[in-house]
């Protein structure tokens, strides 16, 4: 028993150490759930390298500029990207602020160079908004998730600890409770043994050893009726012939030297069981 609680033991201090560590692990794994916020960040630099780029292209030659390498690579750049965060949305406004920046590029894109600045403006500012939205939005998760792993893992270490304070109660005091039956039916059985019949064990509702105390009880009680309250057996003188003993009881004192009217009774009693003997034995030698 002691060996099966250790082994519990051992399972919940098991059990706890993986728990701890798997919590340990999500609360590192939840940057991957951030992973598309972090993206639409890197879409938001990107968009405004590549904006700059193409102002920088357009700026020296005016709307020829278009036609140029350099244009048309930086505007691919910025077509890319922001499709990526058109396909990229996780927060709420995000949508609206993504297709604002689209609408404001085609502006930018045909407008004159007077209102280019203008519109150059808004499409920094679009996308610094975008950037904003989902900085904030990785800001608000991480300390959110950070409450929830730390309330969890002080949670779990504090149930780990009742339930090893727990476990080792259990493993020194439920072996005693287990064997204290067995002792009191070990110190009955000897008590009765040494003559001690008035011994009884104490029966305990929903007790697996109820049965047995039981059993106990009546078997003590049947044998402290087969004597007298002297510690001599009680004989049935109606009976068939009985074997009278000197008798005493295991463990008490011994009697007096004078003889007491129970024991002049069973003297009487061996007598005529005695006359009863000589007379059916001299019937059967004078028949032979």
């Amino acid at each position: 028993l002691t060996l099966g609680l250790s082994f519990l033991f051992v399972v919940i201090l098991l059990l706890s150490g993986v728990g701890a560590y798997f919590l340990y692990s999500l609360s590192r794994s939840t940057a991957a759930t951030l992973q598309d916020n972090y993206r639409s960040v890197e879409y938001a630099r990107f968009l405004t390298n590549a904006l700059s780029d193409l102002r920088e292209a357009r700026l020296p030659a005016g709307p020829a500029a278009t036609a140029t390498p350099a244009y048309q690579q930086a505007r691919q750049e910025f077509q890319r990207y922001l499709t990526a965060e058109l396909n990229n949305i996780t927060e709420p406004g995000e949508q609206e602020l993504a297709d604002s920046l689209a609408t404001s590029f085609r502006q930018w894109e045909s407008a004159a160079p007077a209102a280019q600045t203008g519109l150059y403006q808004q499409l920094r500012g679009q996308i610094g908004r975008v950037a904003a939205l989902n900085l904030r939005a990785i800001e608000q998760q991480s300390a959110a998730t950070r409450r929830v792993a730390n309330r969890t893992i002080g949670t779990l270490g504090l149930l780990a600890a009742v339930g090893i304070l727990a476990t080792l109660s259990f493993i020194f005091s439920f072996p005693d409770y287990l064997t204290r039956p067995v002792e009191e039916l070990t110190a009955g059985i000897r008590r009765v043994a040494d003559g001690d019949y008035s011994q009884r064990l104490p029966v305990r509702p929903h007790d697996e050893f109820a049965p047995v105390a039981l059993a106990f009880n009546d078997m003590a009680r049947r044998l402290e009726g087969y004597e007298t309250a002297e510690g001599t057996p009680r004989i049935d003188s109606t009976g068939p012939l009985d074997l009278v003993t000197s008798h005493r009881r295991p463990g008490s004192a011994p009697e007096a030297s004078a003889a007491g009217p129970e024991q002049l009774r069973l003297v009487e009693q061996l007598r005529q069981q005695a006359r009863q003997l000589q007379r059916t034995a001299d019937a059967l030698l004078g028949r032979q």
